[in-house]
C-alpha cells in the first residue's frame, strides 16, 4: 500500500476528464446514447505524461461522472460497469506504471445531480438499493481491476455536500439527506475494501467535513477541498477542533487535500497560492495533495505544443524544490 511506504507528502494534479469531455470521456454514458467516447490511448498518456515532466508524482481522475460508464437495465436499475471504461481504465493504470505515478480514482460528482440533473448519481446517493447495486456490480469490479501497486485510493464521492440542502438552492431540485450519503459510502467503500487494500474517501470542503465525519461513512482518510486566496491548509489539529472529534489527531488516519485551488476571482498575485499549498501541505504532514488542475492552469491547451504556462514553470520549480527530479 503507497501510504505505508511513503514519510513525505505525495504531490499530485488533477485531470479529472480528458480533453474537457466530462461524462464521456473513458466511456459511453447510458444518459446520453449518442455522446461519443474519443478515448485513445495517445491522448490518454498525454496528462500523465505532462504531470510527471512537472514534477507530479500523482493524478487524481474521474471515472463515472454523470453517469459515465455505468449500465443500467430498461427500469434504471444498475447492473454493470462498461466494459469500455474498465479497459480505459487499464490504459491508463499502464501510463501510470511506465511514468512512475500514483492513480486516485474518483468514482461518483456529487454536483452531477444539482448541476447536470442526473438521476444516477442521484438514485445512488438516495436510495438504498441502488447504492448496493451500485457498490456491487460497479465499484467491487473496477476496484478489483485497480492495481494496487499504483492506486493511492478511491474517491468515492467528489464533493458530496454538492446533493445536500446546505447547497442546493433551486426548489426544483431534491436534495439528498446526509445519512443517505453515509450510507452510499460506507457500502462502496465495503465492496472497494474486500477487493484491495484500499483508502476510501469522499472528498469535500472543509465547512461540511462535521457532517460527513457524523454521516457514518466509515472513511478511512479525510480529503479536504481547499480554494484560498493565499494557499492555506488547516492543520491536523484545526480538523478536529472544528469536528469536535479527537480520531481526526490520529496520525495513522491519512490526510489528502484532493482540489487545491484558485479562487474563481483572483487577484494579480493569487495564482502564486498554488505554490503556498505545496509548502504547506509538506510542513502540515499531509499524505498527499492535488493541484486543480493541469489543464488550462499548468499547461496551455489551446496551443498544439501545449507548453507549460507560466505557473506550471513556477509549480514545476517548487517541486523540483521540495522534492528533487528522482
Amino acid at each position: 500500500m503507497w501510504y505505508g511506504r511513503r514519510v513525505s507528502t505525495l504531490f499530485g494534479v488533477n485531470v479529472p476528464y480528458l480533453g474537457g469531455e466530462y461524462g464521456h470521456d473513458l466511456a459511453e454514458n447510458p444518459r446520453f446514447p449518442t455522446w461519443p467516447c474519443r478515448f485513445d490511448p495517445m491522448l490518454a498518456y498525454g496528462p500523465l505524461i505532462e504531470a510527471r515532466r512537472l514534477g507530479f508524482r500523482a493524478v487524481r481522475m474521474w471515472l463515472c461522472e454523470n453517469g459515465e460508464g455505468i449500465r443500467l437495465d430498461d427500469g434504471g436499475a444498475i447492473v454493470g460497469v462498461s466494459e469500455r471504461l474498465v479497459e480505459s481504465v487499464k490504459v491508463v493504470q499502464e501510463a501510470a506504471h511506465l511514468h512512475g505515478l500514483y492513480l486516485y480514482w474518483n468514482l461518483l460528482d456529487g454536483n452531477a445531480w444539482p448541476r447536470e440533473g442526473d438521476p444516477v448519481t442521484r438514485s445512488i446517493l438516495a436510495d438504498a438499493d441502488q447504492a448496493a447495486r451500485f457498490a456491487e456490480h460497479v465499484v467491487a469490479p473496477l476496484a478489483a481491476v485497480f492495481d494496487p501497486e499504483r492506486t493511492l485510493g478511491i474517491d468515492v464521492v467528489n464533493e458530496p455536500e454538492s446533493s445536500t440542502a446546505a447547497c442546493i438552492g433551486d426548489d426544483a431540485v431534491t436534495p439528498v439527506a446526509w445519512a443517505s450519503i453515509g450510507r452510499a459510502l460506507r457500502l462502496s467503500g465495503r465492496a472497494a475494501r474486500a477487493e484491495r487494500e484500499l483508502l476510501v474517501t469522499a472528498g469535500s470542503a472543509m465547512a461540511f467535513l462535521p457532517e460527513l465525519w457524523r454521516a457514518e461513512a466509515e472513511l478511512t482518510a479525510v480529503d479536504l477541498h481547499v480554494y484560498h486566496r493565499h494557499g492555506g491548509l488547516p492543520s491536523r489539529e484545526d480538523l478536529a477542533r472544528y469536528v469536535e472529534d479527537d480520531a481526526l489527531m490520529d496520525p495513522a488516519l491519512p490526510l489528502i487535500a484532493g482540489e487545491l485551488g484558485i479562487p474563481k476571482d483572483p487577484g494579480p498575485d493569487e495564482p502564486r497560492s498554488l505554490c503556498n499549498y505545496l509548502h504547506n501541505a509538506e510542513r502540515l504532514g499531509y499524505a498527499a495533495a492535488f493541484l486543480w488542475q493541469l489543464e488550462g492552469d499548468l499547461v496551455d491547451k489551446s496551443r498544439d505544443e501545449r507548453p507549460f504556462t507560466w505557473l506550471g514553470g513556477q509549480v514545476q520549480a517548487v517541486l523540483a524544490q521540495l522534492h528533487g527530479d528522482a
